[in-house]
């Protein structure tokens, strides 16, 4: 089995333990075989730590949180708040998985925006939970990205408005964004 494969089952089994449904499951797995499709085109090593983004942000979601909607599940597999390469378009989303998971998908606050911290206020709480969880998969491998001037924006942004959201979240993510917060600064800043 691929690496892909194993984490793909990885979530399949997971999702299994938290009670997600036979059409849950189904809706979560086509989700992660068209986030596969970027992947297999632009990356060509299977240990780059964005080809199983998408895995270990549902398994984040899983196990961290505590989530089991597959819907928010789906969406997270297709989103990809660092590289727009790796984000299936929309058009294959709608036709692939549901119109629902794009339109999740779409609802999911960017990094970046000066309005950020109130968009993910403003946002519907599974959607926050997925906000949160993807952005920390990106960020605790910021030390990988090769920009140390992306990876330090990152962080602050992270600093200053993730960590404050999962604070008034979610008590691990928020526990989990101090940590990599804490040791990025130690390390590269």
């Amino acid at each position: 089995m691929s690496r892909w494969e194993l984490m793909a089952d990885r979530v399949d089994r997971t999702a299994v333990a938290a009670g997600v449904d036979r059409p849950g499951r189904d809706l979560i797995g086509a989700a992660m075989e068209v986030a596969r499709a970027p992947r297999l085109d632009v990356i060509d090593d299977d240990h780059h730590p964005d080809y199983l983004h998408p895995g270990r942000t549902a398994v984040v979601l899983f196990d961290d949180v505590g989530l089991a909607d597959p819907l928010a599940l789906a969406a997270a597999c297709v989103l990809d708040t660092r590289r727009g390469d790796l984000e299936p378009p929309d058009r294959e989303v709608t036709e692939n998985v549901s119109a629902a998971v794009t339109d999740f998908r779409s609802a999911v606050p960017r990094p970046g925006s000066v309005t950020l911290l109130e968009d993910l206020l403003a946002s519907e709480p599974d959607v926050i939970l997925v906000a949160l969880a993807e952005r920390l998969d990106q960020v605790r491998h910021a030390h990988m990205w090769g920009d140390l001037a992306e990876a330090r924006e990152a962080h602050q942004e992270a600093s200053e408005v993730y960590l404050k959201m999962a604070e008034r979240t979610h008590a691990l993510l928020a526990t989990r964004y101090a940590h990599w917060c804490r040791a990025f600064s130690e390390r590269y800043l």
